[in-house]
């Protein structure tokens, strides 16, 4: 027994480090502590949750029976219903989708992405635009200046038969997005009184860091951080994404990280990197490293104006 335990700590570890490295090894020692673990333990857990991750742009299927394992433990986790939801959506299994993604939304209400794919997915898979508007209304509410939240909301309303508000708010996706020719397809439907085939619209595979924005409001939120300073944090992982291109293999460390960066902005007494890692579930030392990088890219420190939330 001894054995076993030393054995799971080991691999657990190793594949900790793998994960943080962008190793390739990471899913060969994942699947090893799947098998080594017991059921249902915190290194099981932990398994299976990060093989669901790396395998589901590949393999959703898969990806799907981790988290399946992961929720019989874990069922009042949103961020695993929302993946669940991701990977029933890349199936095609859309009501299924919808159903994870409902969960996901009344499990963490003020996480913006949440309402969209639910919304979105109910406007185009499932041609219910009348049940998926108050959904991506409170998408919108939350997180007014994504461009692909305004076009969904957009090309919602279109359908609904709301031209002159869905032809303002896809012009206002196009200026946020310049660069995405969604929009300016949508626009263009829209002008042509959005009568024939829908047009392209904002997919419902998010960006991977938005995982790293859902992860920080939640874990500050219930940290008791104020709106304002969630919004800062938002702010700052924007920043580090325009500054460098981050490979994110797994959203609590960055997150927390980031957590950490605002706490020293504000100069929080008390707030310690060991006790951020706690309530995110990772290393102190990957913390660390993570929140490192981000005070180098960005310059970053104590009281910096661009990120107190006073300012």
């Amino acid at each position: 027994m001894g054995q076993r335990a030393s054995t799971v700590e080991e691999l657990w570890e190793r594949a900790e480090e793998a994960l943080e490295a962008s190793s390739k090894r990471a899913e060969g020692l994942l699947t090893q502590l799947a098998s080594a673990a017991e059921e249902g333990s915190d290194a099981s857990l932990f398994a299976h949750r990060h093989l669901a991750e790396l395998r589901l742009e590949d393999n959703p299927w898969k990806a799907a029976l981790h988290l399946r394992r992961v929720l019989g433990h874990c069922a009042e986790d949103d961020i695993l219903h929302a993946l669940m939801g991701l990977c029933h959506a890349l199936l095609g299994n859309y009501r299924v989708a919808v159903r994870s993604y409902r969960d996901a939304s009344t499990l963490a209400p003020q996480t913006p992405w949440y309402h969209h794919n639910l919304g979105h997915l109910m406007d185009v898979a499932l041609d219910d635009p009348a049940g998926a508007e108050r959904h991506l209304r409170r998408a919108y509410e939350l997180e007014p200046e994504h461009d692909e939240i305004i076009g969904s909301l957009a090309h919602c309303l279109a359908r609904l038969g709301n031209l002159d508000q869905a032809r303002k708010l896809a012009e206002l996706a196009r200026e946020n997005g310049p660069c995405n020719p969604d929009h300016l397809s949508l626009l263009e439907w829209i002008e042509g009184g959005a009568t024939d085939t829908p047009a392209a619209t904002a997919t419902v595979r998010r960006p991977p860091g938005d995982r790293v924005a859902e992860t920080v409001q939640l874990k500050m939120g219930e940290a008791g951080f104020s709106r304002a300073e969630i919004e800062r944090a938002t702010q700052l992982w924007s920043d580090m994404q325009a500054h460098c291109e981050l490979r994110v293999t797994k959203p609590e460390v960055l997150a927390a990280a980031l957590e950490y960066a605002i706490a020293v902005v504000e100069q929080r007494p008390g707030c310690t990197q060991a006790e951020i890692a706690r309530r995110y579930g990772v290393a102190p030392t990957s913390v660390s490293a993570r929140f490192a990088q981000i005070r180098n890219a960005l310059a970053l420190r104590p009281g910096d104006p661009r990120y107190a939330a006073s300012r």
